[in-house]
């Protein structure tokens, strides 16, 4: 589960997970705190090729990329993983609870890469 850490002026979040399915859900669980959303079904799908991508690089693109559909109404709901492509869900938003206004997912960074990846993010507000 993701951990919100203290940052001066952004939302730092803590993700932590054995491979890159379970980040990426951390991710998501921290889109969750930070917006609060109320979802209707699945409405989209979006296709990740993570071949030779580093975890940091994948979190960087595919948190940019859900920021995105959240301005479009859509949010990221599931993941799973598909012999090199992370397949992400996107469900339509019924409302956001918390209306922040995120400019980007930033500076992804490994802490620790031993028996779980330990990976920090920040939300730039």
């Amino acid at each position: 589960m993701s951990k919100e850490l203290n940052h001066s002026a952004d939302i730092m979040f803590e993700l932590k997970g054995e491979n890159i399915v379970e980040i990426t859900e951390d991710l998501f669980d921290a889109f969750n705190k930070v917006f609060n959303p109320i979802v209707g079904g699945m409405e989209r799908e979006y296709i990740y090729n993570i071949n030779s991508k580093e975890i940091d690089d994948i979190i960087f693109d595919i948190g940019n990329y859900s920021l995105n559909k959240v301005y479009e109404g859509l949010f990221p709901s599931k993941v799973e993983i598909i012999q090199k492509n992370l397949k992400i869900y996107f469900s339509k938003i019924i409302n956001l609870k918390n209306n922040i206004e995120i400019k980007a997912v930033a500076y992804p960074k490994i802490i620790q890469n031993e028996n779980n990846i330990l990976l920090r993010i920040i939300f730039d507000i």
